[in-house]
């Protein structure tokens, strides 16, 4: 099971560029397609899903010169325990390279995230990726 993993995805475009759009918690509407509406309130972001979920989730460590910031899960997803999530902006020779880690527990036995969400953080990697290289042509 993994409860604890990380996939990224190598950006074309200064690291600077792609925090810009990565770090901010509300532009997640312009990369990850299951949210349809992001309202914050200080360091709450409230994220509905395309099928009407409703995420609440808080923003626990930012750090704008490390390009990262994590968001604890408060409620919204049935059976958890915790959740921390982090999205990380790393400089590479050819651009940058965007990581999404998550960490997660379940009172369910058996919980397994990462086939719960790895292929749609990928998804939204690569459309990050795309919006990004687009933007800087």
């Amino acid at each position: 099971m993994a409860n604890d993993f990380e996939v990224s995805v190598e950006v074309a475009v200064p690291a600077d560029t792609a925090w810009a759009l990565a770090g901010d918690p509300v532009r997640i509407l312009e990369w990850f397609d299951p949210v349809v509406q992001v309202v914050m309130d200080g360091d709450t972001r409230t994220a509905t899903m395309g099928n009407g979920a409703v995420l609440v989730e808080r923003i626990v460590d930012r750090d704008d010169a490390a390009r990262r910031y994590s968001y604890e899960v408060i409620s919204g997803i049935p059976g958890l325990t915790s959740h921390r999530a982090t999205i990380a902006v790393d400089e590479t020779g050819a651009g940058s390279r965007v990581r999404y880690r998550q960490v997660a527990t379940s009172e369910i036995d058996g919980y397994d995230m990462e086939p719960r969400l790895s292929g749609l953080m990928i998804a939204g990697l690569e459309k990050l990726k795309a919006v990004l290289e687009g933007a800087s042509r």
